[in-house]
């Protein structure tokens, strides 16, 4: 079987089409958008004519409130895609109601213009019906002696509707901007939970714990007491230090390097010179912080395909340095690469980095796997921010604070 390249792992993230509740159910934006643009104008439309008909009679008040919601309708589809781009370049609330307001001025003569040629065709077409004449010759006059282009009357009352739809729209989009920060913090926090049981099980599974407890085993029949009672306390400071810092997302370099010694020193103690084991960080880097046990299965992989598979043993390296603004693990071996091994036991460790730096730090982490730059072996590099300060843990605060 082959230690191959797990596509996933370094596809970039596409813009979601649909929007995730806290309640997990997904919306599609575009069906959501349109239920609320027909909706909403069907509502206007039956309040406006409910209104119109005082003063037009039944059947005039229907067709020019349709005539009205109608072009309306198309003009707020056709500035929907100015308030989009908008959004997408975050503007400022300040900068969202000044464009909106220039847009709603600018269009309200636009909306009226169309309406007014729109109902004088329709009048037109109308009165050559016989059936119809006499309930539309009093409108159809009403309408001849309104302007054609322009009414300083009627300017503010379409510009106030235009700008009550551009309200809506960026007011809905932000509660849903809000709701879905919410489901991702919600998401993120059972992504960093379920990824912290899956280091603990990592590292308390029983292959781990029945190599370590057959090695101590065979130096007891071998009567190597002192490297049994040295690889027996360090089995067991290694199982406490893990357990004492399951439950912290982060922690600062130097101490995930301790616990990796800590592991290397019980490996050593079962393969002997067969491992040969660089661990690496730059003094700068000790005080950054870095996912917790994020490097434990990487090594163990290594040592398991780098190792295990040959008689003469092998050799790992694990470095960890800041390139600009941005914290660069590594963890390489001299195995036998990505044509290698079995996928297995590696996918799962790969899979939990993965899920760790996306609930951490979302899409400003990556990890990506291949070979070393001689072409040999295997490298796993992880990218993160390069920071002194621990991200807040999920636990501390409730999703509503943290979407706000």
């Amino acid at each position: 079987m082959t230690r191959r390249r797990p596509d996933d792992a370094e596809q970039p993230a596409t813009k979601p089409s649909s929007i995730t509740l806290a309640s997990g159910r997904e919306i599609s934006k575009a069906s959501l958008f349109n239920v609320l643009q027909a909706g909403g104008w069907t509502a206007a439309y039956v309040v406006c004519s409910f209104a119109a008909a005082q003063i037009f009679g039944l059947w005039p008040a229907l067709l020019d409130t349709f005539i009205w919601a109608l072009v309306g309708c198309v003009i707020t589809l056709g500035i929907r895609h100015v308030y989009r781009r908008s959004r997408r370049l975050h503007h400022s609330y300040l900068v969202f109601a000044a464009i909106a307001l220039t847009a709603s001025m600018l269009l309200a003569p636009l909306w009226y213009s169309i309406e007014q040629v729109t109902l004088r065709m329709t009048m037109t077409a109308v009165l050559h019906v016989d059936t119809w004449r006499s309930s539309f010759e009093a409108y159809a006059v009403r309408v001849a002696r309104d302007p054609l282009f322009f009414s300083v009357y009627l300017w503010p009352f379409y510009s106030i509707i235009l700008f009550t739809w551009a309200s809506l729209y960026f007011g809905v989009n932000a509660m849903l901007d809000l709701e879905s920060e919410r489901a991702n913090v919600i998401n993120e926090r059972k992504m960093a939970d379920t990824a912290r049981l899956r280091v603990l099980q990592s590292n308390l599974n029983p292959h781990f714990l029945f190599n370590a407890l057959n090695g101590i085993a065979t130096l007891v029949r071998e009567r190597d007491s002192i490297t049994a009672l040295a690889m027996v306390d360090a089995l067991g400071t290694f199982l406490r230090s893990t357990l004492q810092r399951v439950d912290t997302p982060e922690l600062r370099v130097s101490e995930e390097i301790e616990l990796i010694e800590q592991y290397l020193r019980i490996q050593r103690y079962r393969f002997g010179s067969r491992l040969h084991a660089v661990v690496e960080a730059t003094r700068e880097v000790l005080d950054a912080f870095i996912p917790t046990l994020i490097l434990q299965p990487l090594v163990e992989n290594a040592v398991r395909y780098s190792v295990l598979p040959r008689d003469a043993g092998g050799s790992l390296w694990v470095s960890v340095r800041k390139e600009l603004a941005v914290l660069v693990v590594s963890v390489e071996d001299d195995g036998s690469g990505l044509e290698g091994g079995t996928l297995d036991a590696f996918g799962m460790g790969l899979q939990n980095s993965s899920d760790r730096l996306k609930a951490l730090y979302g899409s400003a982490a990556s990890l990506t796997i291949g070979s070393r730059t001689d072409g040999t072996g295997c490298a796993v590099v992880i990218k993160l921010p390069f920071r002194l300060t621990a991200v807040r843990q999920p636990n501390d605060s409730a999703p509503e604070a943290a979407a706000a």
